[in-house]
């Protein structure tokens, strides 16, 4: 099946949930993987994504750092949050930093799909 031009980042610090994403969304999309902030945010310079899903929680830049770079610097990307963090507080700064969905971890995959199909259509 070829590749649809669609680019999707998935940023999070588990192996486990990239390989994730890359078994259920890797065939269908242009997917960019990165372990970290500071990779998520050479991508984001570099090859910008049409939609991001990014953890919260990560060592070093953590994933409202990497929000607030997006709305520092007037980049327009659609946000994914997946995190494991039920801090209401942390809910309701992503949301004001723009993020489109909110999705607590363990992920649900057929949300994932829904939520990617109805971002890229």
């Amino acid at each position: 099946m070829e590749k649809l031009s669609k680019r999707i980042l998935v940023v999070d610090d588990d192996q486990g949930i990239l390989d994730s994403f890359e078994v259920l969304l890797g065939d269908r999309y242009d997917l960019i993987k990165a372990e970290n902030g500071y990779e998520a945010l050479e991508i984001l310079k570099r090859n910008p994504p049409n939609l991001m899903f990014l953890d919260i929680k990560m060592p070093g830049i953590d994933g409202i750092d990497i929000l607030r770079k997006l709305q520092e610097e007037k980049r327009e990307v659609d946000v994914v949050i997946i995190t494991a963090c039920n801090q209401e507080s942390v809910e309701d700064e992503a949301k004001s930093l723009g993020v489109i969905n909110y999705l607590k971890k363990p992920l649900d995959i057929f949300e994932i799909d829904r939520i990617t199909s109805q971002v890229l259509a």
